[in-house]
């Protein structure tokens, strides 16, 4: 356990230390620890994960599609599993969604 030394705290502000790259800075950003790359802001990265859920439905629907057309180019264990990864990511994107609301909802009930 790492403690903070008098000059990280002042009155009840504590300077708190990023220390891992997957978390935001107070900006809102991530990215490489001390490099000059340009962060990802949340935006990007929630924007990114929306596309990645996106591609998995696309990608299910079209094997679908191609195992409708020409059956015996696709594996039926491609279509099955292109489909599980669609609903997976799907339903995980719905719950990151619906706590992320519930969270907003308790801060602002908050009293």
């Amino acid at each position: 356990m790492t403690l903070l030394n008098p000059a990280q705290t002042h009155g009840w502000d504590i300077k708190l230390l990023r220390n891992n790259p997957r978390q935001l800075d107070i900006n809102g950003q991530d990215g490489p620890l001390g490099t000059g790359e340009k962060p990802a802001t949340f935006q990007s990265m929630l924007t990114k994960a929306v596309e990645g859920v996106n591609a998995a439905q696309i990608k299910s629907s079209d094997l679908y599609q191609q195992m409708i057309v020409a059956p015996n180019t696709v594996d039926a264990h491609d279509v099955t599993i292109a489909a599980a990864e669609a609903t997976m990511s799907l339903n995980m994107a719905k719950t990151v969604v619906e706590r992320a609301l519930q969270a907003y909802r308790d801060v602002i009930n908050m009293r």
